[in-house]
């Protein structure tokens, strides 16, 4: 108990502790949610670029306000959207690419900014912690400002879910609904701003990217449905930020490095553990298909040993183990798994050193014969493709192909009787 006092409930006897716990939950918030979208929409950029493009903005409603928060961040919302129009004009008005335009277009705002800084005396803004955060110092009108910028975005994304929705996975769909995907682009483009300003305090320019992307970036892995994703990113975002926070009070790192940094070590786990596109998950699955496969090629040359090859009618009931795995080329354990799998699957039955197929096994295999030489068919009809070529196609795509592709394809093909190298087509029934 002692030890959990100490790392989660004494930091909070300093209010600026508080303070920054609360400003790395609305950063976990808004960056989630505003995240997902520039990650969808490939905009991770515009991301970076706006972000070092809000300071000519931020001093101007310095200049304007002193330190008041609401000036500044009305400047530097301007300064994000211009940036953005800017950005728009240069790619459509010129042979220029986007890409090479952001770089042109925000470099030249940030250095602006930066000139500023260097030229009016009386703005004293501290580089330091704009570019790289202090959420330590976060002060109270810091927190208001976030909050009510989280509040925005979370309203928005609420209000406009069905138009960002269409617009980020088929603007060609949303231009048929009578969506404007240019509104709903600078709609993202004032709420990126917006969040980047909310975030500024809390880590910096150079990290407010990584706190947008990471956490999409982690969600992404984990599912393929929008409202997931934005659920996933922001509790990614919320624990990233306060561990990270955690970290930086106890072993004393920079807040925002820290944060960012444990973000990256969250989206590497995930990279290599999650379910469904983990490196991981994706390796064993691809080994378990190669199994399945090998288990099918070796039933497939057990029945083709076992019959005639022009009528398909068996001639021998058994094969040897060891016939059958020169057929195959196949050797020791993979090949023993596969025979398991089989016998499992009540496809074969295995008597002493000798095989043999089950009749639920002969249809198995003459299903996957179906299967390769209709597909042998249908590629020599609508290609000029070398048979070695199909064949090895067919090899492969024998296993995947569903009964009602089959069918499709020898409806299509007219039922045809022969492959192009003259072998009996097995039918249906």
């Amino acid at each position: 108990m002692e030890l959990i006092y100490k790392i989660f409930i004494e930091p909070f006897q300093y209010e600026f502790m508080q303070r920054a716990m609360l400003a790395s939950v609305i950063v976990g918030i808004t960056c989630g949610l505003v995240g997902t979208f520039i990650m969808l929409r490939r905009l991770s950029l515009i991301g970076d670029a706006l972000a070092h493009a809000v300071l000519p903005g931020v001093i101007i409603g310095f200049i304007i306000a002193g330190k008041g928060q609401l000036a500044m961040f009305i400047g530097a919302v301007f300064s994000g959207l211009v940036t953005s129009l800017l950005i728009g004009f240069v790619s459509r008005n010129s042979k220029i690419k986007e890409d090479t335009a952001i770089g042109v277009v925000f470099t030249g705002f940030f250095a602006l900014g930066v000139l500023m800084v260097s030229q009016l005396k009386h703005v004293h803004i501290d580089l330091s912690s704009y570019l790289f955060g202090d959420i330590l110092g976060v002060s109270s009108d810091d927190l208001v400002l976030s909050g009510l910028i989280a509040i925005l975005v979370f309203v928005t994304v609420i209000i406009f879910y069905r138009q960002l929705l269409v617009t980020s996975f088929d603007p060609t769909m949303a231009a048929v609904m009578g969506l404007s995907t240019g509104l709903v682009h600078y709609l993202l483009m004032g709420l990126l701003s917006m969040t980047i300003v909310a975030s500024l305090q809390s880590v910096g320019v150079i990290l407010v990217v990584a706190m947008l992307i990471t956490p999409a970036a982690t969600a992404y892995l984990l599912t393929d449905r929008l409202h997931k994703m934005l659920i996933y990113s922001v509790m990614i975002g919320i624990f990233t930020a306060t561990v990270g926070l955690f970290f930086s009070y106890h072993f004393n790192f920079a807040s925002g490095a820290s944060m960012v940094i444990f973000g990256m070590l969250i989206f590497l786990f995930t990279l290599i553990f999650s379910p469904t596109q983990g490196i991981l998950s994706r390796y064993i699955k691809k080994r378990k298909i190669a199994e399945k496969n090998l288990a099918q090629d070796a039933l497939k040359n057990l029945f083709k040993n076992c019959i005639d090859h022009h009528q398909l009618k068996i001639i021998r009931e058994v094969i040897d183990i060891s016939d059958l795995k020169n057929l195959l080329g196949s050797r020791g354990k993979k090949f023993k798994k596969a025979l398991a799998n089989l016998k499992k699957e009540d496809l074969i039955s295995i008597e002493g050193d000798q095989i043999r197929i089950t009749e639920k096994g002969k249809s198995f295999a003459l299903r996957l014969i179906r299967s390769h030489r209709l597909w042998e068919t249908y590629l020599n009809h609508e290609t000029n493709m070398n048979l070695d070529i199909i064949h090895s196609s067919a090899e492969e795509l024998e296993h995947l192909l569903t009964d009602e592709l089959l069918d499709e394809i020898d409806l299509e093909l007219g039922f045809p009787k022969f492959d192009p190298h003259g072998s009996p087509i097995p039918q249906k029934n």
